[in-house]
């Protein structure tokens, strides 16, 4: 074989091995979503970050044992915040696997809550039956109301309710929100098909390790 042939054979296998090896390391950087997708940091989060007008906020609703609970007693904490329905067969279950697995991961217990986006089949048996069959009793505050008291928190965080009634598949928006330490909405995923227990329980570390000002904002209330 002709020696510059020889050379030419031998640069274009080289190439090709680190092709193939520039590939195999951009599949395997970062975190892939439930559909293999890998995730990318963006102004280091996996999740899309709120606007900084994005004011701190509270509400306080009953929860499925009829206890009051308020964003403002978490002051000082991240907050997991979701929105579902406990008869939902499809995107529900998945968001808060999601969740589940992520809050798993942590080495401390971080606060989850989720709002009724259907308060009409939300009764206390079948939140508590959905609680049990998601594994998050003790784990997740499952709050509902009047869909008059509710309206204010699905408007301000841009949900749509659940629209059909007495139904098992959701026509909701999907959203899980961080609340950073002061109550703002920080970070957000709206695709079920992007949410990741590990970006989120990596988001949750990051606004963890944020300081807390010195003097906390005042809470918008809804």
């Amino acid at each position: 074989m002709h020696p510059r042939i020889r050379l030419a054979l031998t640069v274009t296998v080289l190439c090709a091995t680190a092709m193939v090896l520039i590939v195999t390391l951009s599949a395997n950087s970062g975190i892939s979503g439930t559909d293999g997708t890998p995730s990318q940091l963006v102004n280091g989060f996996y999740g899309a970050t709120a606007p900084e007008s994005f004011p701190a906020v509270n509400f306080a609703l009953r929860n499925q044992n009829g206890q009051t609970i308020s964003l403002e007693r978490y002051a000082g904490q991240v907050v997991v915040l979701t929105f579902v329905y406990s008869t939902c067969q499809n995107t529900c279950p998945v968001v808060v696997s999601q969740i589940r697995g992520a809050l798993n991961e942590l080495h401390h217990r971080v606060p989850a809550i989720a709002v009724s986006v259907d308060p009409k089949q939300d009764t206390p048996a079948n939140v508590s039956a959905f609680l049990i069959k998601e594994d998050m009793l003790g784990q997740l505050q499952y709050l509902v109301g009047s869909r008059q008291r509710l309206e204010p928190i699905w408007r301000f965080f841009g949900i749509q309710p659940q629209i059909h009634i007495n139904s098992s598949k959701s026509d909701h928006s999907i959203d899980v929100e961080l609340l950073d330490k002061t109550g703002k909405p920080r970070v957000g995923y709206t695709d079920v098909d992007q949410m990741d227990p590990d970006a989120i329980a990596h988001d949750i570390e990051k606004l963890q390790s944020e300081p807390l000002p010195n003097v906390l904002p005042k809470r918008h209330a809804l």
